[in-house]
């Protein structure tokens, strides 16, 4: 037996290895940046990687000829360390002795932690031709995932981009995730990266194994955009009022999250922060009472500045100078008009950053936006800060994570925690943060492409708010028709909360409250609510192009389907920076491009619309879109022989956050299942039906029922009397 290994310096060693096991309990300790190690039996083509005390590998290389004999395999490894320490380590299995037509093929099983993902790891021929943005609501089975990434302990396996790697995932355990592994070609060469995200990607601060991504939905209201300074308690009043009478908690609006509108003066300290304004009289107590009997959670806005103008700050600066950022002459330094802290002085910690978040704690706040982090970013990297931090133990950067350290130290892990704003300045603070805004104030949803490989791997991603009537980058006039109502909606109000749920990001909303009070307003808010954690399906940046096309793959115990979305982001006008819709052609979409197999039937059905677009094979037709239609979004799941759900109307994933449960009894052929529905929300299933199938009857517990036949498709629908799940069964006859 010819067994090797490949260590660090790249030698090629005889040793003995004893394998841990792909159920030995992950190491404490960071994992390293080193590569992998390697057993590879040439004789019997068995081979063995192991990482961080884990086999991560086990798989059998083999080589066939065009006339079926076999062909012995042999291993080139080549690894590489760069200046900026990223780890790359490759493992090429080519033919023992070269010949046309050789086939070289590897068979395994990759076991990783319980946070791994199936992903693409760099655009391939498929992405050129079909240009997605994709992700996934559990584990991934797209055909053109070649990579798999070990979120807890960041590192990324890959194989060829040559279409003919295939991995599916497996058994799912507490701590592990096992996927099967297939490669072929006239070669096959896997590449291992550990510190993927950290080194790769330079993402500094980075270290998954020390804090988890927050997988609750990120939906709910924002005052900011809509009031900025003018929000009231009598505004909370009302918009809470509204909320509970349109269901909105129900849909999943979960948080009501104020901003700069309620602090004595900026802030700037924590009297200032903890203690509210006269537009609030009954104070921060009232207002968290309000908005938790109104069945939502309390989320509020501080910053990270002081300004002497504000109440108490100036005082402060007076009689404790050394707690904040001084000159040579000992006076305090002004940044635009304001202190920047001193965090390497414990008590100005203490009193400053400690004691406010304590305070928030102490208040009951669920979701706290932290602001400023460019701002005090920019002030500490100052000309004038540059001879003080030379006399500190500390760097700009490491001054801004310190203030988010304490933070995250008094609110605690079941707090959510927002950086805001911009990815350059919110990387410092990551670990920290549980969501970071992307990019400056204002609606930003084309940044959910440029990130969307950091949404559930490094934080939450954060577009701003979403004002459902905005102006931003939209068609004003533009309207459609939506199944739900008579009379067409703003095209607007359906495309911007659908990106966000299409993301798997961050969907709080912030308009007037006169907005939501008008239904034809608020049913795109209610379509795309909750937002679905989710893990991304491609390992690099889509561009801050706009992307039409959103693949959201859902993954159920009972199925696997596929959602596609298709966004009009419309034509920039000359001289004005609007964008109005001009219509978009029909479209052959191809199942392969969108890596499904190319050799399987699907039925597909368009949500708004409410059309079945038949059994299709090889590619579907999205139909074409006219210049009020803001969005399409397709359900694609795999065509059965006996009825099965198509499409539900609570949700744009068409099932994914409503249908609980779906089993086919063939021998009695009752189609039965499990919901969750919203009152007074009508809830229609709309079931294939294969020829040779005929509608019984159809029951839903507890509930009235209407039943209607199509040519292929039946519908069930029910208006609920409450919220809450109910079980249903449609029987057939043959």
């Amino acid at each position: 037996m010819n067994s090797s290994f490949i260590g660090r310096a790249g030698t090629l060693m005889f040793v003995v290895i004893v394998s841990l096991g792909a159920g030995a309990a992950p190491a404490v300790e960071p994992p390293p940046n080193d590569p992998a190690k390697v057993r590879y039996d040439e004789t019997g083509g068995k081979l063995v990687v192991e990482y961080h005390g884990a086999r991560i590998l086990t798989a059998t290389v083999t080589a066939q000829s065009p006339d079926g004999a076999k062909v012995g395999v042999k291993l080139e490894p080549a690894q590489t360390r760069d200046d900026k320490d990223k780890v790359q380590q490759r493992l090429k299995f080519v033919p023992a002795e070269p010949a046309p037509g050789v086939v070289v093929s590897l068979e395994g099983a990759v076991v990783a932690s319980e946070q791994a993902f199936a992903a693409e790891e760099a655009p391939g021929e498929a992405q050129k031709r079909f240009t997605c943005v994709r992700n996934s609501v559990g584990p991934s089975r797209n055909l053109r995932n070649n990579a798999v990434y070990d979120r807890r302990w960041d590192w990324v396996l890959v194989g060829p981009d040559n279409g003919r790697t295939r991995i599916a995932p497996g058994a799912l355990a507490r701590d592990r995730t096992e996927f099967s592994w297939s490669s072929r070609g006239s070669a096959v060469e896997l590449v291992f990266r550990p510190r993927f995200y950290q080194k790769h990607k330079d993402i500094e601060h980075f270290t998954p194994w020390n804090y988890p991504v927050w997988k609750g939905s990120l939906t709910g209201y924002c005052t900011w955009w809509a009031y900025r300074h003018s929000f009231t308690q009598e505004t909370l009043d009302a918009m809470l009022k509204v909320f509970v009478e349109k269901h909105l908690s129900d849909f999943g609006y979960d948080y009501m999250q104020f901003d700069d509108t309620y602090q004595q003066g900026n802030g700037s300290c924590p009297e200032n922060w903890l203690n509210w304004n006269k537009k609030f009289p009954g104070g921060w107590k009232y207002a968290v009472k309000a908005i938790r009997d109104a069945g939502m959670k309390p989320g509020i806005w501080v910053h990270r500045i002081h300004r002497p103008g504000d109440p108490h700050v100036k005082q402060i600066g007076q009689e404790h100078p050394d707690w904040f950022v001084r000159k040579a002459d000992g006076s305090i330094v002004t940044n635009h008009g304001f202190y920047m802290l001193d965090t390497t002085n414990k008590e100005a910690v203490e009193n400053m950053v400690r004691k406010l978040y304590r305070g928030l704690k102490e208040q009951g706040w669920n979701y706290v936006k932290i602001d400023g982090t460019g701002d005090l970013l920019r002030a500490y990297q100052n000309k004038e800060c540059a001879d003080f931090f030379k006399t500190r133990p500390t760097t700009p950067e490491q001054s801004l994570r310190q203030w988010d350290v304490v933070a995250r130290e008094e609110l605690g892990r079941d707090v959510y925690v927002l950086a805001c704003h911009t990815v350059g300045n919110a990387r410092h603070v990551i670990g920290l943060v549980d969501g970071a805004r992307l990019s400056n104030d204002g609606f930003q949803p084309r940044t959910l492409a440029q990130y969307n490989f950091m949404e559930g791997v490094v934080w939450r991603n954060d577009p701003d708010h979403c004002d459902v009537l905005g102006l931003w980058l939209m068609d004003e006039d533009a309207e459609m028709p939506v199944f739900g109502l008579r009379q067409p909606v703003p095209a607007r109000s359906v495309h911007r909360p659908a990106i966000c749920a299409m993301a798997g990001g961050v969907l709080m909303v912030s308009d007037k409250v006169e907005v939501y009070q008008d239904d034809r307003n608020i049913e795109g808010m209610k379509r795309s609510s909750p937002v679905l954690f989710t893990a991304p399906g491609q390992l690099y940046s889509c561009g801050r192009n706009p992307v039409a096309w959103w693949l959201q793959e859902i993954d159920r115990s009972f199925e696997h389907w596929n959602v596609l979305a298709r966004f009009q982001w419309g034509r920039k006008r000359e001289k004005e920076w609007k964008f109005d819709f001009k219509g978009l052609p029909q479209e052959e979409v191809k199942f392969a491009d969108l890596g499904l197999s190319d050799d399987r039937e699907y039925v597909v059905f368009e949500f708004w619309s409410q059309k079945y677009l038949g059994r299709c094979k090889g590619s579907f037709t999205a139909p074409a879109m006219d210049e009020g239609n803001a969005l399409q979004v397709f359900a694609i799941r795999e065509a059965r022989d006996h009825p099965w759900v198509l499409s539900t109307t609570r949700h744009i994933t068409q099932g994914g956050v409503s249908l609980l449960d779906e089993k086919w009894d063939s021998r009695g052929k009752v189609l039965s299942g499990r919901s969750s529905v919203v009152i007074q929300d009508p809830y229609v299933l709309t079931i294939h039906v294969p020829a040779g199938y005929r509608l019984a009857a159809g029951a839903v517990d507890g509930e009235k029922v209407e039943t209607a036949l199509q040519k292929e498709t039946v519908t069930v629908r029910i208006v609920p009397s409450a919220t809450k799940t109910v079980d249903w069964k449609v029987t057939f006859t043959q």
